[in-house]
């Protein structure tokens, strides 16, 4: 993108998720859009390599985030931060007060009135915050998007979502917010919903909405939160969502699955149905028999989240693809889902595998993947198919919703 000015990045981590980042800022690099101006390494000893690199290459290492928003004002246009979930909320509102624009890894806050206290923020500063749910960076997404609002599905009635995964033990001693409610006195709720698998909820209520650049607001929320792995948190979740557009969603997802599948979405119109999966072309099948591909274009949309940011700064694009405000309503669903269940429960050791394997310890539901095919082709939930270790859990009311209200130990 020739004559654009290369925005300078900070990079507030090094470990997990931050690899990524720092992946997309070094592509951004090569193509003379950004550059690695600093980076937060708060524990210096355990990453002396990537210290020492950084330093050989020029760019400067702090090992506190508020010197960092300190000393980079005027400098640094965009703070990069793939933090802890529990950390959004603290983080975000700091950088948009210091004067940075601020790039955010989903979710953009676990609880309703973090992300208000975001928004707050970002209207008080004039800077802004995108968030990282990088589908809505991704091709067939948008074009799915554009198909909804130019009315070929018709009314959008129903979208149901699907996915099964594979967690193992390790994936939960990654760090020590993985799998809690509650990290260090904070809201956390780390699990399918909240994290690896929250992109497919925020997709549907993208999708649920025919306006470009906003997501449909839940109405009523009814949600189901178990474990099977042995952590206080949920790995398997349906949440059952109805929309002020007038859809139903539901969404059926486990990180305690036996092979990895998904996701998947189905989107149901009065005028057709489009079957979307995250890998590959998106299919249409129109109710006049006419069908249409959505053709995947193969591009790495957590590049095109950073692409799209450093336009949106220069003046290029005239929208952030995922803006924080366009967000909210995934909070308000992830919020509903809870208040619905409480604690998650945990399924009972007759419904589950846990063995070693590959040299790790293997957690999987015995049936999970016919129990979530049902649920996907039926569009319900785990309760209303009769899985032997489900509940019933009540609807909740969430218009106007601004607090959650349930409090964990």
């Amino acid at each position: 993108m020739p004559g654009l000015d290369p925005v300078d990045i900070c990079l507030v981590g090094t470990n997990n998720f931050a690899a990524s980042h720092l992946q997309s800022i070094r592509t951004m690099e090569r193509e003379g859009l950004a550059r690695l101006a600093c980076a937060v390494i708060r524990r210096p000893g355990v990453y002396a390599a990537q210290v020492a690199e950084f330093a050989a290459s020029g760019v400067r290492v702090y090992h506190s985030y508020a010197e960092m928003l300190a000393a980079e004002t005027g400098r640094v246009e965009l703070v990069a931060l793939p933090a802890a979930i529990p950390e959004h909320c603290e983080a975000t509102v700091a950088a948009l007060e210091a004067g940075y624009n601020v790039l955010l890894e989903k979710p953009p806050a676990p609880v309703v009135q973090q992300i208000d206290q975001m928004l707050e923020a970002e209207r008080g500063s004039g800077k802004w915050c995108a968030v990282g749910f990088q589908n809505q960076s991704k091709g067939t997404v948008r074009a799915l998007k554009r198909l909804i609002g130019e009315g070929k599905l018709g009314a959008i009635r129903r979208i149901n979502v699907m996915a099964e995964w594979v967690r193992d033990d390790a994936y939960y001693a990654r760090n020590g917010w993985a799998g809690q409610i509650m990290y260090q006195g904070r809201y956390c709720l780390d699990g399918s919903a909240c994290n690896a698998l929250a992109h497919y909820l925020f997709n549907a209520l993208y999708w649920a909405s025919p306006h470009w650049g906003q997501a449909a607001n839940p109405v009523r929320v009814r949600g189901e939160l178990y474990h099977a792995h042995p952590i206080p948190s949920e790995d398997t979740s349906a949440v059952m969502v109805e929309t002020d557009t007038g859809v139903e969603i539901a969404y059926t997802v486990t990180l305690a699955g036996w092979t990895n599948r998904g996701p998947f979405s189905r989107i149901v119109g009065d005028r057709g149905v489009c079957d979307w999966q995250f890998s590959g072309d998106a299919h249409v099948r129109y109710g006049d028999g006419t069908a249409e591909t959505l053709v995947d274009d193969g591009a790495r949309e957590h590049d095109e989240v950073f692409r799209n940011a450093i336009r949106y700064l220069r003046g290029v694009d005239s929208e952030l693809n995922c803006p924080l405000a366009m967000t909210r309503s995934y909070v308000v669903a992830l919020n509903g889902a809870w208040e619905s269940m409480g604690k998650p429960a945990t399924i009972a050791p007759e419904y589950v595998t846990r063995e070693p394997r590959a040299g790790g310890v293997f957690t999987g539901i015995n049936g999970i993947g016919d129990l979530l095919d049902e649920c996907y082709a039926a569009g319900k939930i785990y309760s209303e198919i009769g899985a032997p270790w489900a509940f019933q859990t009540p609807w909740v009311e969430v218009s106007g919703y601004r607090e959650f209200t349930r409090h964990f130990a």
